[in-house]
């Protein structure tokens, strides 16, 4: 009953006394903290700008090469759309132990993090409440 896990999956087990992240094992009575960071996506707001004027630049003066001014900022705008589009940004959980140690689970999934905070906060409390209980 001990070492019943409270969360696992193909690449964490959380019970009430251990996180097994791999080959390494951490003791849940040393973590302090969790922390769960949601990511937005960016927007490269100078490249977005240096692509306007470049092909506002091509689009309006006549100069040599004018027209390769236009497609290359054409090109990087569509690159960032691109970018922006496909590039999911990726949300970040840090578990803080009395040791000084950080682990931080970085994933694209935000459901999956907060499944993964609750979970270590359950263990926290119930190992809390254990050594209450013993204490």
């Amino acid at each position: 009953m001990e070492n019943q896990p409270i969360y696992k999956d193909n690449n964490f087990t959380i019970t009430r006394e251990l996180f097994i992240s791999g080959n390494t094992r951490f003791a849940i009575q040393h973590l302090c903290s969790i922390k769960l960071v949601k990511s937005r996506r960016e927007i490269p707001y100078t490249l977005l700008v240096l692509e306007l004027l470049l092909i506002a630049t091509g689009l309006l003066w006549d100069f040599r090469f004018h027209e390769l001014v236009s497609l290359l900022g054409g090109a990087g705008l569509l690159a960032n759309v691109l970018v922006y589009i496909l590039v999911k940004p990726v949300h970040k959980l840090t578990l803080v132990f009395s040791s000084g140690e950080k682990e931080v689970i970085g994933v694209t999934d935000y459901m999956y993090l907060e499944g993964l905070a609750n979970a270590f906060s359950r263990s926290i409390v119930e190992t809390r409440h254990k050594s209450l209980m013993v204490g």
